[in-house]
């Protein structure tokens, strides 16, 4: 695309890639949709740069309920033996 005040190649920017920069004018222009590819912006330009992508979070997510549901299990087979102690202890 061009400028359309000097007609030189607009680049697009690096910040945020719906825009493009003229050189020559120094001027930050608005480009239309058609050039914006969408997955462009998420991937490589991230909203908020403390959120890991989305693989990273499912991953993560997947590690954490397993270890939740292992530490669940730990409890359960604790308190069951409890049970199973504390019934021999009141019959004898």
């Amino acid at each position: 695309m061009k400028c359309p005040l000097c007609d030189n190649p607009l680049r697009i920017s690096k910040k945020d890639s719906r825009y493009g920069l003229c050189d020559n004018c120094r001027v930050k222009f608005r480009l239309p949709r058609t050039i914006v590819n969408p997955h462009d912006e998420e991937e490589h330009y991230p909203k908020y740069a403390n959120i890991p992508p989305r693989e990273v979070r499912e991953k993560r997510e997947r590690e954490m309920r397993q270890a939740y549901d292992e530490l669940l299990a730990i409890g359960k087979e604790q308190r069951e033996h409890e049970k199973k102690n504390n019934f021999f202890r009141r019959s004898k």
